[in-house]
């Protein structure tokens, strides 16, 4: 083969840039692709440049050859009805009624589909190898890009299993790779006070494991110290888990909770097996309560449930909101505390509880457990068994019960609950319950019996409200539910009175443009006593002209906390040409007296911050200062806040650590279940799943919400990427089981951006829309107007360029572009392409 011969890049580039290069050219190729095979542009209507005479004609075939493709086998995007299904090889052959090629649509890839082919073939009638879709199903159609290799399939949904969208198949399910992880929470203040001298508190929350095979190990635990040096450490659970796949469910094995769907949650040590509702389609999502508050300092928010500790974080002054919280559990107490850079604390109890015991006809739902109480505070530890069992029901039914046995306590509950349409939905049950009284504690005998009887209601009505919750519960004067039955049995610690009633309700109310309305209330009572605790939170936000206005009102009674009372009105507004906004409050607080707040907030790039000024009429004034920056490891934060009497300082961070087979790799708080991508050796390429996120220098990069059981899209972004990294694939599809650190996998190659400017060895222009072919006769790209081209020159250097079917139609060029200069990331250089080797 000729070598080409090489000159000096020219000194001025043809006046119409690459980018419309290639923009005319993909719209030749596709309208050129898409007209009917009847039809054929007529190349008289282009010219080359340099007139009629400066080159061979256009090459407008091998642009519209490009759109259509040959019999043979593809990697394709398969999307069911516009929603993704899968990346798989399929094969394209010629139709002998048409002569088009299509795909073949086998009779398993149909089934995969989740068609219902039992509905449209006769019993005993054979399917052909390659099914005509449209033809049997109506309403079906079946169409292909070419360009994108994309093959679009839409089915009417009565001709697909109900099962179909979203679910996927046991067997494809990934339990992922071996392992550890751990999520950590820190956070540290210190204190200067005239009061109470000088201290510091710390906490760490930590919870993680590790992955073995089909195995999960897990455990949370938390170490807390507070500014008089007292220490503790809780560890909350610890155990084993894995998947029982045939019964739709899981086995714990260690220290976990019960489910809340029939009982309220117990802490256990000991053995459990439950259904995941997560492995059936259409599952239904747990649920935890949005917890909203009003710190008047830099303040410590922590919520506990059952003596443990489930959370903390520290909020800037103000109105805040908690909504990722993970409770342990359907229903319950929450204890909320909230500590003021001054040291006064607030509390109050948020009761909670979901409609989750509702269940789709033909569904089941339920739970075994047996093991010990397994008590926070170090007390009693009883043996007990607890079983509980749910089925959807026709028309709409849910039946369900429960049993729960110790050597003191027995108890059954049976309940059903009922969609009413539009009306909502309701449940009903009734709680059977025998307790054993230690001695000298009763006088009605050795044991009392009592029932309780609770409603439930929910409904998110057309008028934009929405009914989270309603519930009324009534009990008996003889009825003890688990963990006071527990308590009974340590005269010491037993309070000696039972729940008589408790209502629970929380309401939205969405006012279009206007904004929104909620309300929350609880109230319980209890028998032999005149102890009541009440609580009551009423909020509305409005905007008007890009200004936010909200009104906050909070009213707690409770003998242990006593009452508390809030009344807040806040504004908010954009300040600046940034992402800042100002804000101004005004509290009235329970003994009648009122402070205000100013503050500023606003984030740039991974940095945020928040400036806030107080006054009190009993406390002075105060500030705090709080920085946050989300590093690519962790994030970071650190404030300070200065009051009448006292300074504190404080110090934060949260983050993730991951250990895999090839290193370990820091990140985000990762939730349940993680992929791990990788790109190897191709650093700062982005996630679209993970925002901010991009591989290390190593190529690694951690996806920290992923959906268990479902495919989950991973798609990685290059707009970051050297010029000379090509990512073939940029999507990948994973369906990890729950807890799995699934790995996925995108293969990168490094190529040579290379502009060249192609000429004849006569000097004319090669054919606009000329093939260029690599050494392995793949396409490599389209010679555009002017002679260029643009290629990925990697380890191959020979290039052919074809614009017809003759010898004489075609040139072959050999690169050498270490001498090519580099212009906005690209070696531009002139080549001429000679005739090609024999």
């Amino acid at each position: 083969m000729r070598s080409a011969t090489f000159t000096t890049p020219r000194s001025s580039i043809p006046s119409v840039p690459l980018p419309l290069c290639v923009a005319v050219l993909s719209a030749l190729l596709g309208s050129v692709a898409q007209a009917d095979s009847g039809d054929k542009f007529d190349s008289g209507f282009m010219q080359s440049f340099g007139g009629a005479n400066a080159g061979p004609n256009l090459d407008l075939d091998a642009i519209a050859n490009n759109g259509t493709i040959g019999p043979g086998t593809y990697p394709v995007l398969v999307r069911l009805n516009q929603s993704f299904f899968d990346r798989r090889d399929m094969t394209f052959a010629k139709d002998a009624a048409s002569g088009d090629v299509k795909a073949c649509l086998s009779e398993a890839f149909l089934k995969d589909l989740g068609i219902k082919l039992e509905a449209f073939v006769k019993p005993g009638e054979a399917l052909p190898d390659c099914v005509d879709l449209p033809s049997m199903i109506e309403g079906a159609s079946v169409s292909f890009d070419a360009h994108r290799l994309a093959l679009d399939i839409s089915v009417p949904q009565i001709a697909l299993r109900r099962d179909a969208a979203g679910y996927v198949a046991p067997q494809d399910w990934d339990r992922g790779i071996n392992a550890a992880m751990l999520n950590y929470q820190f956070s540290a203040a210190q204190t200067q006070s005239d009061a109470q001298g000088h201290g510091s508190q710390y906490s760490l929350y930590a919870n993680g494991g590790f992955n073995l095979g089909d195995w999960r190990f897990r455990s949370s635990s938390s170490f807390r110290q507070d500014n008089h040096g007292q220490r503790s450490w809780q560890r909350s659970n610890t155990y084993a888990q894995r998947d029982l796949t045939a019964i739709k469910g899981t086995l714990t094995l260690g220290e976990s909770f019960t489910p809340g769907d029939v009982f309220d949650t117990i802490p256990f040590r000991g053995a459990q097996i439950a259904s995941d509702m997560g492995m059936l389609p259409d599952s239904m999502q747990g649920y935890a309560p949005v917890i909203r508050g009003i710190a008047d300092t830099q303040a410590k928010v922590e919520v506990r449930q059952n003596g443990y500790s489930l959370y903390t974080t520290y909020v800037a002054p103000g109105a805040f909101e908690i909504d990722d919280l993970n409770a342990a559990s359907g229903s319950g107490d929450l204890e909320i505390i909230i500590t003021e850079a001054d040291g006064r604390e607030r509390r109050f109890t948020q009761p909670y509880a979901t409609l989750g015991n509702m269940l789709r006809e033909k569904t089941w739902r339920y739970s075994a457990t047996v093991g010990e109480y397994n008590d926070s505070s170090g007390g009693a530890r009883p043996a007990f068994v607890q079983g509980s069992l749910a089925y959807g029901l026709p028309f709409d039914l849910t039946l369900y019960g429960g049993l729960l046995g110790a050597d003191f306590y027995r108890a059954g509950v049976v309940g059903v609950g009922k969609s009413l349409g539009s009306l909502g939905a309701v449940s009903l049950d009734v709680t059977q319950a025998q307790t054993d009284i230690p001695q000298g504690l009763s006088t009605k005998g050795t044991s009392e019996k009592g029932r309780s009887v609770g409603v439930r209601y929910g409904k998110a009505f057309e008028t934009g409200t929405s009914v989270r919750f309603a519930g009324y519960r009534y009990s008996t004067e003889g009825y003890q539910d688990f963990s006071d039955a527990v308590a009974l049995q340590q005269p010491n610690e037993y309070g000696g009175i039972s729940k008589r009633t408790k209502v629970e309700a929380s309401i939205n109310q969405a006012l279009d443009s206007y904004g929104s309305l909620y309300l929350n209330v609880s109230q319980q009572n209890y028998w032999g006593s005149s102890r009541t605790d009440k609580q009551m939170q009423l909020g509305f936000n409005t905007q008007h002209k890009g200004v936010t206005y909200g009104v906050y009102a909070s009213k707690t009674l409770t003998d242990s906390f006593g009452e508390s009372n809030q009344v807040v009105f806040t504004v908010s507004m954009p300040f600046g040409q940034t992402r800042n906004t100002g804000s101004y409050s005004v509290t009235r607080n329970t003994d009648g007296t009122f402070d205000q707040r100013a503050g500023l907030s606003g984030r740039d790039g991974n940095l945020n911050y928040s400036v806030d000024a107080n006054h009190g009429e009993t406390r002075g004034s105060t500030g705090s200062v709080l920085l946050g920056y989300r590093a690519p490891f962790a994030q970071l934060g650190a404030g300070v806040s200065v009051g009448q009497g006292y300074k504190q300082t404080s110090v934060s961070a949260s983050g993730s650590v991951l250990g895999h087979a090839d290193g370990i790799e820091f990140g985000q708080t990762l939730g349940e279940t993680v992929a791990l991508v990788e790109v190897k050796d191709t650093p700062n390429v982005g996630l679209l799943n993970a925002p901010g996120t991009v591989t290390n220098k190593k190529g690694y990069a951690l996806v920290p919400y992923v959906t268990p059981y479902r495919k989950n899209r991973i798609a990685v972004d290059t707009s970051a990427v050297d010029t000379n990294v090509d990512i073939a694939e940029g999507v990948s599809n994973v369906t990890p089981r729950r807890g799995a650190v699934v790995k996925t996998t995108f293969a990168a190659s490094r190529s040579e951006k290379v502009l060249l400017n192609v000429r004849l060895q006569d000097g004319s222009l090669l054919p606009f829309g000329t093939t260029v072919m690599d050494d392995t006769d793949g396409v490599a790209g389209v010679v555009g107007q002017g002679g260029q081209v643009l290629l990925s020159v990697g380890d191959g250097k020979t290039y052919t360029m074809k614009w017809g079917e003759q010898a004489a139609q075609r040139c072959a060029i050999r690169l050498d572009i270490s001498q090519a200069p580099v212009t906005d990331g690209y070696r531009v250089m002139d080549a001429v392409c000679g005739v090609p080797s024999k």
